[in-house]
């Protein structure tokens, strides 16, 4: 039996679209539409796609940032979304997030050691003496000194805010921590470093990871398990080897064949995507990749498939897709 810490079945989260002098709502932006998935303890889940697809509002739905429309969320086996008050703020100890801009996610006006500070104030945890010892060791812990306790965000480069989210992230030794873009805000020569410290930080303090990107080659470096998703769906899930040698779904195809590789022109990219993401206002009938699919048949615009597992690949491997079937 798989040691799963968080369990996903059938999440919705429906934006509502108002109009009018009494603000009548008119439609539904599905940003999330039906999501069914689990996070084993441990791992790195990788959640991928283009912009718009869903990925960062999955997210925050999953940390309740975002109230889902419908589904169930169990995490460490409770039911996540029953959870109100002081049960809610003490789970929530054990669910962090690492945000993509480290620009807007720091209070300008709060020194680090005011904003590490937080969740121990929060939390009622450590007396103040003890506290500024913690906050001292984590900005060691993230590869910043101790002598910028007094700091503000202002005085730091990208990626030492970065860190210093990362430090806030892991304050109270949460032992889920979704990362929203970590580093798609940064510099590539400092995407590395701050990419390596997670990795350590994982092993360090047994952390499971829920890593959000457009960039297949950073969650090929990073990344256990990859989720792919196309507006509001997940389209194919698999391992990361088995992703990137045995790519199923003709969208994931078309994303590895974009990843830029030394040695190979564009002759070599035959798999390009054309065309926009449709809106999740009015998304497509059937599958809702079938507008932009070079392998679409008749079936495609009529029904939408099931995500789950074909003979041609391995048993964990699962794809939404009416190729396979026979």
């Amino acid at each position: 039996m798989t040691d799963n810490i968080l369990e996903v079945r059938n999440v919705k989260k429906y934006f509502p679209i108002k109009k009018g002098l009494l603000l009548r709502e008119v439609g539904q932006v599905r940003a999330v539409d039906d999501i069914t998935l689990d996070v084993r303890r441990g791992e790195t889940l990788g959640l991928v796609g283009e912009s718009g697809c869903g990925k960062s509002t999955l997210g925050r739905a999953l940390i309740r940032l975002y109230e889902p429309t419908s589904g169930e969320i169990r995490f460490d086996n409770q039911d996540f979304l029953k959870l109100k008050g002081k049960e809610l703020r003490e789970m929530r100890q054990n669910l962090q997030m690492i945000f993509q801009d480290p620009y807007a996610s720091l209070d300008p006006r709060m020194t680090v050691g005011q904003i590490l500070t937080q969740p121990f104030d929060i939390h009622k945890m450590f007396s103040p003496k003890e506290r500024i010892e913690k906050v001292k060791e984590l900005l060691e812990v993230v590869g910043l000194k101790a002598s910028h306790i007094n700091r503000y965000p202002h005085e730091f480069s990208g990626g030492q805010r970065q860190r210093i989210s990362i430090a806030r992230a892991v304050a109270l030794n949460p032992s889920l921590v979704i990362a929203d873009e970590p580093v798609s805000a940064l510099d590539v020569s400092i995407q590395a470093q701050v990419l390596n410290l997670m990795k350590d930080l994982q092993e360090k303090l047994k952390l499971t990871y829920i890593f959000i990107s457009h960039d297949l080659s950073v969650v090929e470096h990073l990344c256990d398990r990859i989720a792919v998703m196309y507006l509001g769906k997940i389209v194919e899930i698999a391992s990361r080897d088995e992703l990137f040698k045995n790519p199923q779904h003709p969208y994931t195809q078309s994303l590895i064949s974009a990843i830029p590789r030394v040695g190979l022109g564009k002759k070599k990219m035959k798999k390009t995507l054309s065309g926009e993401v449709p809106s999740p206002i009015n998304p497509p009938s059937g599958c809702h990749f079938h507008p932009r699919c070079p392998q679409k048949m008749d079936i495609c615009s009529q029904k939408l498939p099931v995500l789950k597992h074909y003979p041609s690949a391995t048993e964990e491997h699962k794809t939404s897709c009416w190729l396979y079937e026979k």
